[in-house]
């Protein structure tokens, strides 16, 4: 009987969420959820409802949550809704995300490109309900003489593997590379030797390189191509050259070359290995491209932005949702991949096809709090089967070379309770 990666992860999920101990160290006071018989929602009945994707009316969306769970008739108000959740540490939510990672990479044989496990770190600015709370705490962007609530995300992205793997949400001035070595100090646990990380040019600095060769972590960073001009000589492609910092001697690596239009790029790295020259160099960092993709997943397929609180406790309870149910679509989508290139094998299309993300993500909805709430295996392998007989009559064709230029341009605030859609 084959073995669904997407149902071990839920089953690993409700291990979790059902578990009298995570409930206890979850409450932000022990007395809370302690007589569930008379709650409309109980402790994992509002996880579940965070993670069914909320981007309509919240009314609305409670309305269909508990229709969706066989509770017909019974409603909650926005209000009973929100005070129930402050009941929650955002913690609950990452505990979810992480235990999931921490699953994955220890049950499965994660894929390598060239040996390595690839690691992008990025910052992308997120938009949050514009309350002067959030502005408070956050920050916020101005221009035309108003001021927008925002915050920084950051993660590691497994690229080969179509994983988030740990994530941070900051205030909006916050400093990338303060907040990139948070995120390495925290990813101890799933470490592994040949992980490889990759930095866009915001990222390097001579502190960093030294934080990063202290961590004894492999990187390749981005940079611009007039740095540290005094050490790297020019027009030589591939070098060894020293920085000094904090009056430590750092050896690295310069790799040089020209773009297809011309602009010429430099990267810094400390993998030394003589067997990976100039091609290889550009393959691996140009894998990084992959986290901007993932970023216009969180915020135009996952509508991350769409927040429904207005607190830091909320927003990081939906980041950390947000992060979990990104990874579960992409265990869906690895299988559903598998599937139809075993579909096509040996048909003469012009095209080879994918599974449309977009609709995954459209079908997981509603969909991920039915896996959660079964208890019996084999129904939910039933569920599951018809799921992806769903998602596989929704192809993409893979068009190769096709690029997409991110734009980091801050629009008016999009977030207010008052746009939230109606359908």
């Amino acid at each position: 009987m084959k073995k669904y990666k997407f149902l071990e992860a839920i089953e690993v999920s409700r291990n979790v969420l059902y578990d009298f101990g995570f409930m206890c160290d979850s409450r932000t006071k022990s007395t809370y959820f302690t007589r569930e018989g008379g709650n409309k929602l109980t402790f994992d009945g509002v996880i579940l409802f965070v993670l069914n994707l909320v981007t309509k009316s919240l009314q609305i969306e409670l309305d269909n949550f508990f229709e969706l769970i066989k509770k017909k008739g019974t409603s909650i108000s926005k209000q009973g809704f929100s005070q129930a959740r402050k009941k929650i540490k955002p913690e609950a939510f990452e505990k979810l995300f992480d235990t999931n990672v921490s699953w994955f990479y220890k049950s499965n044989n994660c894929q390598r490109f060239m040996g390595f496990r690839l690691l992008a770190i990025d910052a992308s600015i997120m938009e949050i309900v514009n309350s002067q709370k959030l502005r408070d705490t956050f920050g916020a962007s101005k221009g035309n003489g108003k001021e927008h609530a925002r915050a920084m995300v950051s993660t590691i992205y497994d690229t080969e593997n179509d994983l988030f793997v740990k994530g941070l949400i900051t205030k909006f001035a916050s400093c990338e590379r303060a907040v990139a070595k948070q995120l390495i100090d925290s990813y101890a646990e799933i470490r592994l030797d040949n992980d490889l990380f990759l930095f866009d040019r915001g990222y390097p600095s001579k502190d960093f390189f030294l934080y990063l060769l202290k961590m004894k972590v492999n990187f390749i960073a981005r940079t611009q191509v007039n740095y540290y001009k005094s050490s790297i000589k020019e027009g030589v492609q591939d070098q060894m050259f020293e920085l000094i910092e904090k009056g430590e001697i750092m050896h690295l690596r310069a790799i040089r070359f020209t773009l297809s239009s011309g602009k010429e790029e430099l990267l810094i790295t400390n993998v030394a290995n003589s067997a990976l020259g100039l091609e290889e160099f550009k393959q691996l960092y140009f894998k990084r491209w992959a986290i901007e993709t993932k970023y216009d997943v969180l915020k135009n397929k996952i509508h991350i932005e769409k927040f429904a609180g207005a607190s830091q406790q909320t927003i990081k309870q939906e980041f950390f949702g947000a992060l979990f149910l990104t990874n579960m679509a992409s265990i869906i989508k690895r299988e559903s991949d598998e599937l139809i290139v075993e579909d096509q094998r040996e048909k003469n299309l012009k095209y080879e096809y994918q599974t449309n993300n977009n609709i995954l993500i459209g079908k997981l909805k509603d969909k991920i709090v039915c896996f959660m709430l079964e208890p019996r295996p084999r129904r939910r392998r039933k569920m599951y089967k018809q799921l992806l007989e769903e998602v596989q009559r929704n192809r993409t064709p893979i068009r190769p070379g096709r690029s997409f230029k991110r734009s980091k341009r801050l629009s008016a605030n999009k977030s207010d309770f008052s746009q939230r859609s109606a359908l």
